[in-house]
């Protein structure tokens, strides 16, 4: 025999449409609005959900009453995201951008004690008052620092203002939150959201009802392909999703912003980097090598065009500065300046032409200029209110910044071009730089982890070999990689750590902030990380002839193709997201960032890095003659 369940709501839902599938139930919707007198007498229960739109629910008083005479009756009611219910009220709605909730009942749904659960970039309405009844579920928490589980004190339990999820009375339960949409705005971990939902219905009718229903996923990852097929599927990633603007005659937008809101919705990061421009002209050039696609080869060729032709200054005392950003727009970061000329110099190496060599080593005659006597550069220079004196300044004294997220593909840039080109002033400056790097190493200054200045080190390490043939250089970087290898997951992925957790942006809050919360979680990051190894492998194997680098390189690639996005969203299908837990092989991690957190998808730095290191792996036999 089926439960009859009227479900009170402005419009459809994730949860809605999983009740409706559920042979189980016979589901009548019904208008808030529209409540008469007796529309509730033949239910056994019912469902009220108001997050469907931005402003929570508030029953019209005459329909209020139907409600709860209904549940007056003993029959069991659930409220989401209303602002009254019973005899308690709540607080207009706030944002959960950087809440997490916790488990505080494990009985409930089955759920260890202290589970840490994500709802994204919802709203919610904390109750006034605490019911002396009431049984919490899940409670918010803001300033975690774990990635999975931190359990509440006692103290903490008690504080109703931070409810999430509970029963007000033995028939009633409320969530605070707009939780119909669990599914498109991909609450995380899905198995615990799947679970607790199915819980919450069970509670509702009496029994479980959704457990013969199937949730579809809005992505799913967890799918193992070749190199080339997950690369053929990142570069479709930038036209399909939008990103690439005008055939990239006017750039690639940054990307997709960390935010998931309630209703689904993933803001477009918007700005023009030029860093993101260069690295996605690179993939692109890779995937014309690799596919011999004329309109990929346009696309890097309109790509590196836009780098030099708009984004760099011509004349002046800047003269050679790429800028970074179309608003930020007299900085200079000179690491994203070099990541912006790699296709340049890719292209000289494997004799596909030499156009924009020039405008490239104008631009490494800036940065040299304003690099200090120890070859490292601040983290970056601003232009307002930077005299000439005060540029001069920084090549008279050292830069004292032995930091690889600051320095690393710049100094990678000067030693290739210097080989290239026979520039001994770039080699010079190139060589300084790194030997400043290796003299701090292991205790370089980190930014977001140590595995990220290994990933990044990688590079590097790779072309000073190339570029001086020093053994010690070739000992280098074997050292750099066996050092990387003790952070690998069985996955293939490389975790997050940090031996004394000394990153900049370790457990930050209000900031920039590691997805690291303790060293052995299952935490990786595509994108101050593990977006960078394919390509630093694949030049190492290049320049040493070591089959060990590609055999480390195929073992990555099999991870990355794991944790590539599979989904009928156009805007996220062939993509990679920033924070990637190993484990649940899902986009998972603390969302303490506050512009780059878990969902953060960068087009450059991640899907291109990515889709332009997995190509040179498929590129293996023919790029690797370029290196004799």
């Amino acid at each position: 025999m089926s439960v009859s369940v009227a479900v009170i709501t402005c419009g459809p839902s994730d949860l809605l449409a999983l009740l409706q599938k559920s042979p189980a139930l016979t589901v009548e919707v019904l208008h808030p609005n529209a409540l008469t007198p007796h529309c509730l007498d033949g239910f056994q229960c019912a469902c009220v959900l108001g997050g469907t739109r931005e402003e929570p629910l508030v029953f019209p008083a005459e329909c209020r009453s139907v409600v709860e005479d209904f549940s007056h009756s003993g029959r069991r009611v659930l409220y989401e995201y209303t602002l009254s219910f019973c005899q308690n009220y709540c607080a207009s709605p706030d944002s959960t951008r950087f809440l997490r909730l916790v488990c505080t009942d494990a009985e409930f749904a089955g759920l260890e004690d202290g589970l840490l659960l994500d709802d994204q970039c919802n709203m919610r309405c904390t109750p006034y008052y605490r019911n002396n009844l009431a049984r919490p579920i899940l409670m918010y928490k803001k300033g975690l620092s774990e990635h999975a589980r931190q359990p509440l004190s006692q103290q903490e339990r008690t504080d109703c203002q931070q409810y999430g999820i509970w029963l007000e009375t033995p028939a009633v339960a409320v969530c605070s939150f707009r939780l119909c949409n669990f599914l498109r705005a991909r609450f995380s971990p899905v198995p615990a959201w799947s679970r607790l939902v199915r819980s919450l219905i069970g509670w509702l009718c009496g029994a479980p009802v959704l457990e013969e229903v199937e949730f579809p996923p809005q992505y799913q990852t967890g799918f193992a392909r070749s190199a080339a097929d997950c690369a053929a599927s990142g570069i479709d990633w930038f036209s399909r999703s939008g990103i690439l603007v005008d055939e990239g005659k006017r750039g690639v937008l940054e990307g997709l912003g960390t935010e998931i809101y309630p209703d689904g919705h993933q803001k477009t990061a918007s700005s023009i980097r030029t860093d993101c421009c260069g690295e996605a002209a690179l993939a692109y050039l890779m995937h014309f090598l690799a596919f011999g696609d004329a309109r990929s080869l346009e696309r890097a060729q309109n790509l590196e065009a836009f780098v030099y032709d708009k984004m760099q200054i011509r004349s002046g005392r800047f003269q050679g500065m790429l800028r970074w950003t179309d608003i930020a727009w007299e900085v200079c970061y000179q690491d994203d300046m070099a990541r912006a000329m790699l296709v340049t110099l890719f292209k000289a190496l494997y004799g596909l032409g030499r156009e924009y060599l020039p405008q490239c080593r104008m631009a490494l005659e800036f940065l040299m200029n304003t690099t200090g006597l120890d070859g490292l550069r601040p983290a970056r220079t601003d232009n307002l209110n930077m005299s000439e004196e005060d540029f001069a300044a920084l090549s008279r004294q050292n830069g004292a910044f032995p930091c690889a997220h600051y320095n690393a593909f710049y100094l990678a840039c000067l030693l290739l071009y210097g080989k290239l080109e026979k520039d001994a002033r770039c080699l010079a400056v190139g060589e300084t730089g790194m030997q400043a790097l290796l003299q701090a190493y292991p205790k370089t200054i980190r930014e977001q982890s140590q595995t990220e200045e290994l990933c990044r080190l990688l590079l590097p390490f790779a072309w000073l070999y190339y570029a001086t043939g020093k053994q010690e250089y070739r000992q280098m970087l074997y050292t750099v990689t066996r050092d990387l290898e003790k952070m690998r997951h069985p996955s293939g992925a490389y975790l997050e750590w940090d031996d004394d957790y000394s990153a900049a942006c370790s457990k930050q809050e209000n900031g920039e902030c590691s997805l690291l919360a303790r060293n052995g979680d299952p935490v990786c990051d595509l994108l101050y990380s593990n977006n960078w190894v394919p390509l630093g492998l694949m030049q190492a194997y290049f320049v040493t002839e070591d089959a060990y680098f590609y055999d480390l390189f195929c073992r990555h690639a099999a991870f990355l193709s794991t944790a590539q996005i599979h989904s009928q969203d156009p805007r996220i299908d062939g993509a990679w997201a920033r924070g990637f837990d190993a484990e649940q092989m899902e986009v998972c991690g603390l969302p303490n960032d506050v512009g780059w957190g878990p969902w953060a998808v960068e087009s450059g730095w991640t899907v291109a890095e990515i889709c332009a290191g997995l190509l040179q792996g498929v590129l293996k036999d023919k790029l690797k003659e370029f290196y004799k």
